[in-house]
């Protein structure tokens, strides 16, 4: 694709939310610009293993993963308005998002034929996806800030879990309150949030976040480190890497 051409696509899609360099030293004008925080988080080669990245969005965690050598797979709802906003909100996100014409998958689709990937994405809920749907087990899933705009985590955990291999490895990045981890370092709790938060349900301290994947049968929950990724400033605040595994 020429460069030309490509600075178009990009400038026309307005509803970026990854920052992704692209050939060319062209980059999209993301929410949230991840490029400090992959390899922090992922290995620094996956060759040889499959891998799965969690509502994918513009795709930048699974272009990430194929660049690492995995043979990778995507996976999203097949519209805005199929993710789990709260009830509340719903008709004024829609406006929003027909005004801005949000498009998903629509960013995806041009980042990955610039960079000319291999990544398959399936569209799917969390909820529903099974190794079948996505073309067998995985060594490798990858999860961003999912589990803050679900209504059952553990459910959503239980499913990917289902989607390892034995052995295999789950890596997340989430946003936590880092106010009720001060208060209640040791006790699971959370931030109900849909009452004045547009798309979250619960904002987890770091005791919760680490209590789902148990909950939800993976063993070996870990901390990789904290991550304060440059955003927009109404997505500025503090995430976390988790890392579990399925058992052997």
């Amino acid at each position: 694709m020429a460069a030309d051409d490509l600075r178009a696509r990009v400038a026309a899609n307005e509803g970026w939310y990854h920052t992704i360099a692209l050939p060319g030293g062209i980059t999209t004008p993301g929410q949230v610009d991840l490029r400090t925080s992959a390899p922090k988080l992922l290995p620094d080669r996956l060759d040889g293993t499959r891998a799965l990245d969690v509502g994918t969005f513009d795709g930048f965690w699974a272009f990430e993963l194929e660049r690492r050598g995995a043979e990778t797979v995507a996976i999203d709802v097949e519209q805005l308005d199929h993710a789990q906003w709260p009830p509340l909100n719903r008709p004024r996100l829609r406006q929003i998002a027909a005004e801005w014409d949000m498009q998903l998958g629509r960013g995806f689709a041009i980042a990955h034929e610039a960079l000319g990937s291999s990544v398959e994405r399936v569209v799917t809920d969390v909820y529903d996806v099974t190794p079948e749907k996505i073309g067998g087990p995985v060594d490798t899933i990858f999860a961003g800030a999912i589990m803050v705009h679900l209504r059952d985590p553990v459910r959503a955990l239980e499913a990917l879990h289902a989607c390892l291999k034995p052995g295999g490895v789950l890596i997340q990045m989430e946003h936590f309150s880092l106010r009720n981890t001060l208060l209640a370092p040791r006790r699971p709790t959370g931030d109900f949030q849909p009452l004045r938060s547009d798309f979250n349900w619960m904002l987890a301290n770091l005791s919760l976040l680490k209590a789902w994947p148990w909950v939800a049968g993976f063993t070996s929950v870990e901390r990789i480190g904290f991550l304060r990724p440059p955003s927009s400033s109404f997505m500025t605040g503090w995430y976390v890497g988790l890392r579990s595994r399925r058992s052997a």
